[in-house]
Parts: structure tokens; sequence; C-alpha cells
């Protein structure tokens, strides 16, 4: 996974509220056809900006707006994509008014593999799966299996979280090690490891009750509010991980502070269920050491959520949101040769964080796919 740090101005606030957006939310990836695989919105974004709105930012918000040629009641990230300067001095006024950013970009067949990695090849068994060694094997395997893999096996996955039979997910184990037995693309050491780990994994499989055999194997669902349950849902993991941010930025003192997320009818219930389940994970003696988020809280801030065209913050990160999303899918998919102001900036928010705050741009994303956009991976764990 790589991670890419960013700073918002040169000084810390400490905002109150804090205004999140998303961006290519195809929902639960589980319905993801074959047919066109993530051709178009692979990527989803999520974003954050630590804003109290006052007077004077929106005033010169709405000034941006004007000098701009903006004349809508909301700003559309699809209209300020294609208005590179002004997004460019949109980040002028977030950097001058001590605004941070956070931004989660996930590739979604990444995503998929990754649930793949943690749920079949290296089950979660204890503490030992979140320490360092650990997490840099299962990156090491999730960046191979996304480069390498066909995407018919990352279907077989879905299938089975769709079908949850006991034997199609374990049909689904010999699948990959029949992959990494076969493949010659993987290097020797990653598909022994695949080969290894699988085998292990189906080992303990097989020894359970069927139905925990399964629960074990594949994503926690969600139900929707229609009682269906959805399994892979990246807009989910990337707001979990944004609060973990959050949570480090202000120094785990989020009493009093409001997130004010676009308005979610399918998901609402969700996150806020599980942002109550994460706030609990202390109590559950169970830690996530990265570097750039602090999953252990002493307090809780308050959730709401807001229609985009009541609030400048939601179109804010609104804009954010939809930058790096298309800024990546123009950049690594679509054969656009990127125009020079895009360029600078996507470089500016990659440059422009703190790593130890947790703020700025977090790319979920195989190394390769990092790297083509110019970036070092750093590695998140401690």
């Amino acid at each position: 996974m790589g991670h890419t740090p960013a700073r918002s101005g040169d000084h810390v606030t400490s905002p109150k509220a804090f205004y999140l957006d998303e961006s290519g939310n195809t929902g639960d990836l589980t319905t993801a056809k074959m047919e066109g695989y993530f051709k178009e919105q692979r990527m989803f974004t999520l974003a954050a900006i630590g804003c109290d709105l006052d007077e004077t930012f929106e005033a010169r918000f709405l000034a941006l707006k004007e000098t701009h040629h903006i004349r809508s009641p909301e700003v559309k990230s699809g209209q300020a994509y294609k208005r590179p300067r002004f997004t460019s001095d949109l980040i002028d006024l977030i950097d001058a008014s001590g605004c941070p950013i956070f931004v989660e970009a996930v590739d979604k067949h990444y995503f998929i593999v990754t649930n793949i990695i943690d749920r079949i090849v290296l089950p979660y068994v204890g503490e030992c799966d979140t320490q360092p060694q650990t997490l840099w094997i299962k990156g090491i395997l999730a960046d191979h299996m996304a480069m390498y893999a066909p995407a018919k096996l990352s279907h077989a996955f879905i299938e089975c979280c769709r079908s949850r039979e006991h034997s199609s997910v374990r049909d689904f184990h010999k699948q990959l090690i029949r992959w990494a037995e076969t493949s010659r693309s993987l290097p020797t050491d990653v598909a022994d490891a695949f080969v290894r780990f699988t085998r292990d994994s189906l080992k303990d499989y097989r020894k359970l009750p069927k139905f925990k055999a399964v629960q074990r194997a594949l994503p926690i669902p969600d139900p929707n509010p229609n009682g269906k349950l959805v399994w892979l849902l990246p807009n989910l993991t990337s707001f979990t991980h944004i609060y973990a941010r959050i949570n480090r930025y202000l120094g785990k003192q989020i009493s009093g502070v409001t997130l004010f997320h676009d308005e979610q009818l399918q998901f609402g219930d969700i996150l806020r269920q599980n942002k109550g389940l994460m706030e609990g994970v202390t109590a559950h003696d169970m830690t996530i050491p990265l570097k750039t988020a602090d999953f252990e809280f002493s307090s809780s801030a308050s959730l709401k959520f807001l229609n985009s065209h009541e609030s400048i913050g939601i179109q804010i990160a609104d804009v954010l949101a939809g930058f790096v999303a298309r800024y990546i899918q123009d950049a690594v998919w679509g054969g656009i040769v990127m125009d020079a102001e895009k360029m600078h900036i996507f470089s500016r928010l990659v440059v422009s964080g703190e790593r130890e705050l947790g703020t700025g741009l977090n790319i979920v994303a195989p190394e390769s796919l990092v790297r083509f956009l110019g970036i070092v991976p750093r590695a998140n764990y401690s």
C-alpha cells in the first residue's frame, strides 16, 4: 500500500468541524461485472477538510466562484476539474486558512484483492497479524496478486460472497493455489508463500464447522436500509480510516468535534454503526499500528449528514475528492497526457502533508501504481 503524506498550511489548527464527501462510489463491489471490469470509475476517493467556516472564509470562497465564473449555487467536482485554476486557488485558500486536508484514494480492484489476502490467504488469528512483518508480507502478496492475477479470481471471490456456499469458498482456496503454482509472472518466493499460506488456511477451513468456516473466510457483511447484505464497501473502510487519521491529528481530543458527511441515503446507517464499533476497538484490546492513523479512541466525535448544497465545506471536500479520483483515472488508465496545471495541483497534494499528523493523501493501491504517479511509496505501519 502506498502512502502519500501531505500538509495543509504552515500551522496546526484544531477545527471542531470536518466536512467529508466522496467520488467514484459504485456501492458494494460484489456487484462488479466481469465485462468492463472497473474500466470506468476505477478509483474511489473520500476527502475531508477541517474548517470552522466563518464569514471571512465563506466570503473568499464566494469570491473565488465569481472570479472563475462559476454561477451555479453549488460547486460540483466535475466543473471544478475542468477549471484547474479554480482548484489551485481553492487550495491556496485552504492553506492560508490552516485547514487540514485528508484524502483516501482506493483502487477498487486492489481493495478486493486485499480482502482476499486478509480473509483467504492470511486470515486473522491474533495479535501477530497486526505486526509490521505480517503487514509487510500481506502488502507484498496483495501487490503481486493485484498486478498479475486474472480478473476471474476476483470474480470468483465475489461469487463466494454472493453465494456463501461452503464448497464454493473451499474451491476458491484451491483455485488460488493453482494460480500461484502455475503463474509465470510471480517470483518463486512469492508464489511459494501464496501456496503455503493458502494451504494452511484451507486446512483450518476444513476443520471448522461449515457456518463458522464461511463466516471467517468472507468479509463481514452489513445490511443496507432494505435489509440486503453488502460486502465490499471502500467508502466504509475509507471513512473509518479518515476518522482514525483525524483522531491522530487532534491527539485523541475529538470530543465536541462534528463530522459533516454528504448525505448517505444508502450507507448512512452503516457508517454510523461502524463508527461506533471502531470507537470500541480499545475496549477489545485491539491495536492497529499505523503511522498516520490512531484507532484508539478516548472519546467520540459526532456524525451528521448534510446535503451538499447546504454546505460550502462539503462542496470543497467534493472538489478535492473528485479531482484526485479523476486525475488518477486519467493518468493511469485514461491514456491522457495530463496538462501542467493539473499535474501541479496533484503534486501539491502529494508533497504538502504532515505524515506524523495524518494529513494529506493516502493511496491504497499497488506500489507500481503509486510509483507511476511519481510517488515514492512509504510503509504506513509502525
